[in-house]
């Protein structure tokens, strides 16, 4: 039998296509040059006094500006080079087909090291010009940056000096837009710096001029002069040697219709953020908006990327996402000289990961979820970018990633240092030594699915990235074939340029083209909002994203399964604006400048949003501040997750003069006394007692409140010691009970309770036994040298008169309960005898069922966590009481990623009298220490001598490091981390053994930090309000500070609650918080912040 050649083939083809039926097929796939015809490659070689060790940037790589520079509807790629002449420009001939017209268009480039570039139409001709940015006047590089103007026939001619841009130094990127409203496009240069003489030095030499690293601005006077003109002083942009800028985006983050920009820049030197204030100037004003940044900050983004109208920031930095580099990568900085750095020499808070900061309302603040999100860690990074590459309407990100050679691996920094030592740094042959010593920093581009709300996915390998391995650098997206799906086009170092053709299954989209009427012929800066079926997507035609690249100025909007738009709002630059109706779907839109008419007003369509409190402090008038003493925990236990010794001040509030207006007492730090604070008839509040109470200002107060101790109808007060500064057994540990005359006016009763001079955390008061007397429940949070080791809390029975003494075991056995932080006295049965409420840190949440003044334990199920609060209440209005508990939430190293629980081990490991903590997260069922390799050999000096490398112990479990040491030890968990409401299943008989109760997570809003506070609203009985964050960690850790005040309520059915609203413009570490009966028959709500000022708060109607 004979087949015919013909035959062969097209049966290969069938078979083929067979096999790929039963592939998974994933969402992009590279394409090769043979098939785009697309090669080029970013070639970097090392060289004698000019490589990775002299040029710290040696290994950031080139960029991609992706844009239609003849105007045939697909859009054209070029690329920059690390080497003169190598810059490329590639023509879009369609099906996926480039032509290399460089040489014949003239663009190749003159300068000896190109960095990023930018496609815009400069000269309002309507042609696409390139600007290209170069390093040089350095290392012997020449040359400068250059502008190709377009001349409308696939040919370019340089004109930067023509045009005033020629600007030479050590430029990174540019960004074009229309500061001024003027209708040209105005230019930010971004310049890095290269490590001064002095590294860290104080942030007032931000006002001193670099000729080369400081940063540039230049207005477009082309109508006026012919050029751009320098403006960067008078517009307010500093242009010191202290920034080594990275990442450049710009946006109106704040919603007032001026361009706002944001600058990344690496190592020491915070962000900017630069505010358009509408007049030709701007302001940095960072400090008042972010809590904190990136360390490493690369490049950067900007995108409403939850659909809800407001623009978020995200960051990309260094932090590896795996285990095994995780553990050999020198990231976060030492505490001390952190703290140099933000004391001393002006610096913000910033840590080593991708921080995603997302928009509060209007650029009032911006809270940094990242590590909630998911997307904290894709490795060595440089271009994140927002876009919807499935087309289901919702933002993904792009991050690209990798480093040829990766400096920061300890070992290696250990072995260079070896070498120094040596005097080997002086010879010859010490580069070649240094640079092969250091090992590979290959990596793969990190794809992640977005859901619109808080979270990212990462699906690398389901979408066809997260096999790739190699450098990927500057990156940038355009729908290369018009079919409605977004390419990625990606650089490389020493491969070739990658190029993702999207193959995203069959959706509906929307591209948006604009056309203006002046120099600003594409329409940047113009901003698209989309209605359909309810929902809203927000996005601003800017061309710089990511790193040194540049997007196509065209807009591209998923829709899913939506055939048509309802209606489309289209606002340009100059606040004119146009609507347009009833869009079918899966086209190009181009929209005209003309046929916009009007004023866009911002404030009617994005106002502040509504306030449900109003800040009325400054009238109370009260100056009192808490004042957190100079103490840090990590001295004395180097190992223990976070400090114990800031969990102040706690608010405790009654009407001591029976005046019908509430006083309250503020809890003092150590050496700050505590202050008993009289409302007065207008309004205001007068200390009292103030001797009495700087009697005790050695005290460190945790907790307090006021009941009739000793029965003669007068509010007492009990004040509970603890902070972790001083050891067991130290009398600065003593509480007091505090008599009150009937007058208002107090003395001290020290022999009334029994002093156990232990670190404490918490009161709560009910008569336990119906002897018509308050009992009291102390409960005990952890010795301040053994961290870890359960503590044993206490209750005080009361003898009628005002005198306590500790109940016995068997009415109720609190020996070893844990480390409490929190506790709540409720009827949990309904049986008319209060029941107690326990929850700490390393501890399951605990009912004691009150058997008629006897109680018996019982644990909620699955319930371990880093509890810090409890509230209890009917939230659901089923009859019975609901258990609040805030836990330490999703916002953190120690949730994500992770998918088992928190582990924590305590023993004396090296047998030296001293304790050790050992915290552990699970990875697939296998438990890693959540310390590096330095800090765990601080105290445990013997592992030190075990493990020589890093890598010895990188990617290692707990158990493989700590071989025989493990054993013998107390081993703590937390199941969950997530602030929970536990629904009381209402039976009224509990199950034997165990709390009827069924834990339903809090809204994501409230997992953003820990959660230390709660209270309900004053007229809604099933609305609550939540503060919290927190301050006390280590810079590996990074502070917990995106958490803002938030009201949540719960419907009748005991469903999970839904954030209402937040309180905006309100940081810091919140502690507590109490409503006060106030004057003229109002209720305020007083916040009590740890080193800060109270803050009063009353409910607008």
């Amino acid at each position: 039998m004979r087949i015919k050649n013909g035959t062969v083939y097209y049966l290969s083809i069938f078979f083929s296509l067979l096999i790929s039926c039963h592939k998974p097929r994933t969402l992009f796939v590279s394409l090769p040059s043979s098939t785009t015809h697309i090669n080029f490659e970013n070639k970097v070689e090392n060289k004698h006094l000019f490589n990775i060790l002299y040029y710290l940037y040696f290994y950031n790589g080139g960029g991609v500006a992706t844009g239609d520079i003849n105007n045939d509807g697909l859009p054209d790629i070029y690329f920059t080079a690390n080497s003169k002449g190598h810059n490329k420009l590639y023509l879009n001939k369609g099906n996926f087909q480039f032509e290399d017209i460089t040489d014949k268009a003239g663009v190749a480039g003159t300068a000896d090291w190109c960095t990023g570039v930018t496609m815009a139409d400069i000269n309002g001709d309507g042609f696409l010009d390139i600007y290209v940015s170069a390093v040089s006047n350095k290392y012997g590089l020449k040359g400068h940056n250059e502008l190709f103007i377009n001349n409308g026939n696939n040919t370019f001619t340089e004109k930067s000096k023509e045009y005033g841009l020629d600007f030479s130094g050590f430029t990174t990127q540019v960004a074009f837009f229309d500061y001024d409203h003027d209708g040209d496009l105005d230019c930010y240069i971004l310049n890095q710096s290269h490590h001064p003489h002095q590294n860290i030095v104080d942030t007032i030499n931000r006002h001193k001029y670099d000729s080369l690293s400081g940063d540039r601005f230049y207005r477009n006077d082309l109508n006026l002069t012919g050029k751009f003109t320098d403006v960067s002083k008078e517009a307010g942009i500093y242009q010191s040697n202290l920034g080594y800028g990275l990442g450049i985006s710009v946006g109106d983050l704040n919603n007032d219709g001026w361009d706002d920009i944001y600058i990344g820049n690496d190592f020491h030197e915070n962000d900017y953020y630069y505010i358009n204030n509408g007049n030709g100037t701007f302001t940095e004003s960072g400090a008042r908006h972010f809590k904190h940044y990136s360390r490493f900050s690369m490049g950067n983004d900007i995108a409403d990327y939850n659909n809800d109208g407001q623009l978020d920031v995200v960051t990309v930095d260094m932090l590896p996402p795996d285990e095994k580099t995780l553990k050999t990568y020198g990231s976060d900085e030492n505490p001390d000289i952190y703290k140099v750095k933000l004391e001393l020499n002006g610096y913000q808070y910033q840590y080593s990961k991708n921080c995603l900061q997302r928009n509060n309302g209007n650029g009032s603040s911006f809270s940094e979820i990242g590590l909630m999100s998911g997307v904290s860690a894709t490795d060595w990074s440089w271009s994140p970018l927002f876009a919807d590459f499935d087309n289901d309407g919702n933002k993904d990100l792009f991050v690209s990633s990798g480093i040829v050679k990766r400096p920061v691996d300890l070992d290696y920094v250990r072995f260079v240092s070896d070498l120094k030592n040596k005097g080997m740094d002086r010879t010859d042959k010490y580069d070649d030594e240094a640079i092969n010593a250091m090992p590979d920093g290959s990596s793969h581009p990190f794809l992640f699915k977005g859901d619109g709300k808080y979270s990212f996915k990462d699906l690398s390998n389901e979408w066809g990235t997260g096999k790739m391995k190699g450098y990927f650098n500057g990156a940038a997206y355009a729908d290369l074939d018009n079919d409605g799906n977004l390419d990625l086009i990606i650089s490389c170092i020493n491969a070739p340029a990658v190029i993702l053709r999207n193959n995203a299954p069959k959706k509906n989209y929307l591209s948006i083209a604009f056309k203006g009427d002046h120099l600003n012929s594409s329409g940047i800066g113009c901003k698209a909002y989309l209605f359909q079926k309810g929902t809203m997507q927000y996005q601003q035609l800017m061309l710089t994203r990511g790193f040194e690249s540049a997007c196509e100025p065209r807009l591209h909007f998923g829709l899913d399964s939506l055939a048509n738009v309802d209606s489309l709002l289209i606002v340009w630059p100059d606040q004119k604006y146009q609507v347009l109706r009833n869009i079918t779907a899966n086209k190009q839109v181009v929209v005209k400048q003309s046929d916009a008419s009007g004023v866009f007003d911002y404030n009617k369509y994005f106002p502040p949003k509504q306030e449900i409190f109003e800040d009325i402090s400054k009238q109370v008038g009260l100056a009192w501040r808490h004042k957190e003493n100079d103490f840090v925990d990590f001295n004395v236990q180097y190992l223990i997750p976070h400090e114990e010794s800031t969990r102040g001040p706690k608010i405790a509030v009654g009407d001591v003069n029976k005046d019908g207006l509430d006083d309250f007492y503020v809890c003092g730090a150590k050496g700050q006394p505590g202050a008993l604070m009289i409302q007065q008839k207008n309004g205001t509040f007068l200390p009292s007692d103030t001797a009495l109470f700087n009697h005790f200002a050695i005290c460190e107060d945790v907790d307090a409140r006021f009941f009739d101790a000793n029965g003669d109808g007068n509010l007492d007060l009990w004040v509970v010691s603890g902070g972790n500064e001083m050891p067991a057994n130290d009398i600065s540990n003593a509480d007091r009970l505090y008599i009150n005359d009937g007058t208002g006016h107090f003395s001290i009763s020290l022999s009334s309770i029994p002093q156990l001079y232990e670190n404490k955390s918490c009161i709560a008061v009910a008569d336990i036994d119906k002897d018509g007397d308050s009992d009291v429940f102390v409960g005990f949070l952890s010795d301040p040298h053994k961290y870890g080791v359960p503590q044993s809390s206490y209750l005080y029975l009361n003898d009628g008169k005002g005198k306590f003494e500790v109940a016995s075991n068997k009415i109720m056995n609190l020996l070893k309960l844990g480390m409490v932080t929190a506790a709540s006295f409720t009827d949990v049965n309904n049986d008319g005898w209060p029941d107690l409420v326990v929850a700490g840190e390393w501890m399951s949440v605990k009912v004691f069922i009150n058997n008629k003044g006897t109680f018996t334990e019982m644990d909620i199920p699955q319930s371990t966590g880093l509890w810090q609060s409890l509230y209890t209440a009917d939230v659901n209005g089923d009859g019975y009481p609901d258990i609040l508990a805030g836990n330490w939430g999703h916002n953190t190293k120690l949730w994500a990623g992770k998918n088992g629980p928190c582990k924590l081990y305590v023993r004396d490991f090296d047998n030296n009298g001293s304790f050790e903590q050992i915290m552990c997260y699970t990875i697939d069922g296998k438990e890693y220490p959540f310390l590096a390799k330095d800090e765990l050999e601080r105290p445990l000096p013997v592992l030190k001598k075990a493990y020589l490398h890093y890598s010895d112990v990188a990617g290692k479990t707990v158990q493989y490091i700590f071989y025989d040491l493990f054993k013998d030890y107390i081993e703590l968990k937390a199941e969950t981390l997530s602030s929970s409401c536990f629904i009381n299943d209402g039976k009224g008989n509990l199950p034997a053994g165990q709390a009827g109760f069924n834990r339903i997570d809090l809204p994501d809003e409230l997992q953003l930090a820990p959660v230390m506070s709660f209270v309900p609203y004053y007229d809604k009985p099933e609305t609550f309000l939540a503060s919290g964050n927190f301050y006390g960690v280590t810079p590996y850790e990074g502070r917990y500070d995106a958490l803002l005040p938030t009201l949540f309520s719960f419907g009748r059915n005991g469903q999970r609650p839904a954030e209402l609203a937040t309180v905006p413009n309100l940081d810091g570490e919140m502690r507590d918080a109490k409503w006060l009966n106030y004057a003229g028959g109002k209720k305020i709500l007083v916040l009590a912040r740890n080193n800060n000022e109270l803050v009063f708060l009353k409910p607008k109607s």
